[in-house]
């Protein structure tokens, strides 16, 4: 009795903490096999419209919804000119006074278009032709178990990037100067 009083704690505690582990890692496959078809399904030329991309984003939500039911489901969508630009992030320069930051009548290349040098060159749209698309879906849901990732809200995200059909040629992103 004494030695199962001591034991059963810890192997409930394994148990249920093992089924908590395995529960996140199947919302989070069935997130990254939505988010996989949602992307491929983005970069088609229709998705150019709000009324497709809602439709895309609200299969992402049934299919997540099916595993979870009360999970909230955020997006965030990022242009890029290329891969390149949505691996780094800031626009490109010429630092030719070495401080680290675009001034001085320094040469930039305007990924995003909008006339200023930027430390994150993407726009938050879904981009014209030939553009990489940042998809990031993420979710939050109240943890079955006493205890979670902060305060029982549990939280997964997943992330697709796949360069736009092209329905025409890609305009060279604009050479400017900083002031």
């Amino acid at each position: 009795m004494i030695e199962f009083a001591i034991v059963a704690p810890v192997l409930l505690l394994m148990i249920v903490g093992g089924l908590g582990i395995g529960h996140t890692l199947y919302v989070k496959s069935v997130l990254d096999g939505e988010m996989q078809k949602a992307g491929r399904d983005m970069s088609l030329e229709d998705a150019a419209g709000d009324a497709r991309r809602g439709a895309i984003q609200d299969r992402v939500r049934k299919q997540v919804r099916e595993v979870i039911n009360n999970a909230k489901i955020d997006f965030e969508i990022s242009s890029f000119h290329d891969y390149r630009n949505a691996e780094n992030r800031v626009e490109e320069y010429t630092d030719s006074n070495h401080d680290g930051k675009c001034n001085a009548g320094e040469a930039y290349v305007d990924a995003n278009n909008n006339g200023t040098w930027d430390v994150k060159g993407g726009s938050n749209s879904i981009g014209g032709s030939k553009d990489v698309v940042l998809l990031t879906a993420n979710v939050s849901y109240p943890s079955f178990l006493p205890y979670g990732q902060s305060l029982g809200i549990m939280r997964v995200t997943s992330s697709t990037l796949l360069r736009n059909q092209p329905s025409n040629d890609q305009a060279a992103a604009p050479m400017r100067t900083c002031s």
